[in-house]
């Protein structure tokens, strides 16, 4: 059964009813991991549970251990419980696919068989591998994609964490939490953790009101996805702020992110100005531009560049952009040391702004 709504699994946990395959996939991390455990807490027994539940790791996956434990009758309990995370049913040989199709077409009574795919270019409407465990699934179990949440719903998602730990938040304030966040629960969860904590210790509210969350506590506490760092990166080089701009490059590195990393990141926030300021030249807003490129799920990306792309000149983002695919080219064609290469590039994106500002 393909489910349409996440409120279809929810009935189901809250009744009891369990099916004998599940297959979670989409970009939400997060809802993946919280169903995986509903439904593990579900299917699992309380009691010995190291015969019970069996857990596998798709990257390492023995497909013959898998069935094994399937076919395993379950000890002093109704049911079994077994998990394959990051499972990768394309990646998989012909041979091994096979033995999955069997298990899949008739699958084991006393086992609730839970696949969870990682991978977010899992595409039933373009691979025929995904296709196809779409409707292994769809026949044997249930199956549910987990979509990127819209940005009113992660609004309702941090204002119900935020409210449950004692704090308010303005939606301004909420829109700047998942702005940083890039729109991603995972990090939202971890970061609203952080900016709860720190507001009820920071604040001392002797009636007992809820402590308002501020910008100024967003920005102290939490921390920017590499792709916001380096956006504020771009912006940086582009304002003439070069210290603020070697200091973001030093943070990263610091934080080991990979100068290959930092560079895409980079080259991709310069992108996504010029495609703004492109066509904002010719009369195309954020419906066209979502429409005509990849930006699915980005929706604050278009709206940030549509902003801040009208105080930079189109030539120099032009050169800038090729600039940065020529130090892509050298890093990865060259044994040169690509963090020196980055710290080139960036001051080379300073000699660029400023040859098109004069």
């Amino acid at each position: 059964m393909i489910l349409k709504e996440e409120s279809q699994l929810l009935q189901n946990i809250k009744l009891g009813h369990l099916y004998r395959v599940y297959l979670l996939y989409g970009e939400e991390k997060y809802l993946k991991e919280m169903y995986r455990k509903k439904l593990v807490k579900l299917a699992s027994s309380e009691n010995f549970e190291e015969f019970n539940f069996h857990q596998f790791d798709g990257n390492e996956l023995s497909v013959d251990s898998l069935i094994e434990s399937c076919e395993a009758m379950p000890f002093l309990a109704e049911q079994k419980c077994v998990v394959v995370d990051s499972f990768d049913f394309e990646g998989l040989s012909a041979s091994d696919k096979e033995k999955i199709t069997a298990l899949l077409e008739d699958p084991v009574p006393t086992t609730v068989l839970i696949l969870v795919v990682d991978k977010e270019e899992f595409l039933p409407k373009k691979s025929a591998g995904a296709k196809k465990l779409v409707a292994l699934c769809d026949k044997a179990g249930a199956v549910l994609e987990l979509k990127k949440r819209e940005t009113s719903d992660l609004v309702r998602f941090v204002r119900s964490k935020l409210e449950s730990r004692g704090c308010t938040i303005t939606k301004d304030c909420c829109d700047l939490l998942i702005e940083r966040c890039e729109k991603d629960m995972l990090t939202l969860n971890a970061e609203i953790e952080k900016l709860g904590a720190y507001a009820r210790g920071s604040v001392q509210q002797d009636d007992g009101q809820p402590v308002a969350i501020t910008v100024q506590m967003i920005e102290t506490v939490t921390c920017k996805t590499v792709s916001g760092s380096v956006y504020d990166l771009a912006k940086a080089i582009l304002a003439d702020r070069f210290e603020k701009a070697m200091r973001i490059v030093e943070d990263l590195l610091y934080l080991r992110y990979q100068p290959t990393v930092i560079l895409a990141a980079l080259s991709g926030a310069y992108l996504d100005l010029y495609i703004a300021k492109t066509a904002k030249a010719s009369g195309a807003g954020e419906a066209e531009i979502k429409q005509n490129f990849s930006y699915k799920g980005r929706d604050f990306v278009v709206r940030n560049s549509l902003r801040d792309c009208g105080k930079y000149p189109l030539s120099t983002l032009r050169e800038s952009v090729i600039y940065l695919a020529q130090t892509d080219h050298r890093m990865k064609s060259s044994r040169a040391d690509n963090g020196l290469l980055l710290e080139q590039a960036v001051t080379e994106l300073f000699s660029i702004a400023s040859k098109h500002r004069s």
